[in-house]
């Protein structure tokens, strides 16, 4: 059993390959508990080989182009950087109907990668392996898959990769799209940078409307919320380095550095899990009426000891301001113009050293973290998990989930997309 994470595009996989920066190897051994290869493995789809060789975390065994001609091509297939070339040119539409040709690939892909025909869930002495259908539900529990909307090869191909996954464990694996919003800011007429943002604006809409019918929910990463800076273009590593750690903490946190209860006497220490993401991320969570939600992520830390106390263990604690670690993460979130006072569920990860989960001003206030969120949601629907930090910091990472309806993100997304239509069809006149 494993976690799968996806990355579609060229966006979608630089993600993922940030997510698994955090491995024993790339953290040098200074920390424990850090390793997500352990939870979960990664897979990586794009037509562009440049893209694919900026990556660093995932292997060539676990990269696939994905090519007009040649369907799908692993990156250890001889050729490969022949084969995979061409890109799609910004139009989701094509990338959808090359993947349309060759999606059933994914399923031998998926069988390669995951599905050795036995089911060892009874792992007691002197049980017997007992032999399954090919598409086991037990192989992948949960799916994360990472694309860009403003593009053409995540957006395009992302619904399939949904679809395939969930095809193969008998619709048994939820699936969490986390998805990249194009900046729309410029209107709708192209220019000499790129595409227009009237464009991109309606490949998101295109690439949204698809999508929502294959997951159980979908986070928002909103490049909007950058794009008043200078130098834009090269903060996007940054920001991927933000919502991953943000991704890893709330996935893997609980998992990786669960909580001993001895450690803390006398304070509650709540877990959450993945199944927990997903059902903050749905609405009518199961009945025939489910329907994905819209979550944005953030993440706030601050340092748990002064410079001093990192010399010296017995001094330099500083005072940790709960209500404002609450406040500064929901500001945070991925999303443009969100307004906190129309979410509708909210889970959240407290992730601090032990010796901050006690009482007093040098600890984290699990009440206060919840509270606030609980004022902030219509639902009143609020799930809180707290793990250990090997280092002196403290975080609060949230997760709070909308109606497509309320968020105005998506209106003004929308109105450009018909706005790039209208232009479009008087063009062509």
């Amino acid at each position: 059993m494993t976690y799968l994470f996806v990355g579609a595009g060229q966006a979608g996989g630089a993600i993922v390959d940030s997510i698994f920066d955090y491995t024993d190897d790339s953290m040098l051994g200074l920390f424990e508990s850090t390793d997500i290869s352990t939870l979960g493995r990664p897979m990586v789809f794009n037509s562009t080989m440049r893209d694919l060789q900026n990556l660093s975390n995932v292997p060539a065994g676990d990269q696939y182009g994905v090519a007009e001609q040649h369907g799908l091509v692993q990156g250890t297939e001889p050729g490969f950087e022949e084969m995979v070339t061409g890109g799609f040119g910004r139009n989701p539409v094509e990338a959808d109907e090359v993947m349309s040709e060759h999606a059933s690939e994914l399923q031998t892909i998926f069988g390669e990668r995951f599905d050795d025909g036995y089911d060892r869930a009874d792992d007691s002495e002197g049980a017997e392996d007992v032999q399954t259908d090919p598409s086991r539900s037990n192989t992948i529990q949960f799916a994360f898959l990472f694309l860009g909307l403003g593009g053409g090869t995540g957006c395009g191909i992302g619904p399939h990769l949904a679809r395939e996954i969930k095809s193969f464990t008998d619709g048994q694996t939820k699936v969490v799209a986390v998805a990249v919003l194009p900046n729309t800011r410029g209107g709708a007429s192209s220019d000499d940078d790129g595409p227009s943002a009237g464009r991109q604006a309606w490949n998101a809409r295109y690439g949204l409307e698809r999508l929502e019918e294959e997951v159980d929910g979908i986070i928002l990463m909103d490049n909007q919320r950058i794009s008043y800076l200078a130098s834009a273009g090269g903060e996007f590593g940054e920001y991927n380095e933000y919502v991953a750690t943000a991704i890893h903490d709330m996935v893997a946190g609980p998992m990786l550095s669960s909580v001993d209860a001895s450690e803390v006497d006398g304070i509650d220490t709540p877990d959450i899990d993945v199944r927990d993401i997903v059902t903050s991320l749905s609405f009518g969570v199961g009945t025939e009426e489910s329907t994905p939600g819209y979550g944005a992520i953030g993440r706030s830390v601050t340092m748990t000891r002064s410079l001093s106390g990192y010399l010296l263990p017995f001094v330099g604690k500083r005072n940790i301001d709960s209500a404002a670690l609450s406040r500064l993460s929901a500001s945070k979130q991925t999303l443009a113009n969100a307004d906190v006072e129309d979410a509708q569920k909210a889970i959240a990860l407290i992730r601090a050293p032990s010796a901050t989960l006690g009482g007093g001003s040098h600890s984290v206030e699990t009440g206060t973290v919840k509270e606030f969120l609980e004022r902030s949601c219509g639902l009143n629907e609020v799930n809180l998990g707290v793990a250990l930090s090997d280092r002196n910091l403290a975080s609060v990472t949230t997760l709070l989930t909308y109606r497509r309806e309320d968020i105005d993100r998506l209106k003004e997304i929308e109105a450009a997309a018909d706005a790039y239509e209208r232009e479009t069809e008087e063009l062509l006149a």
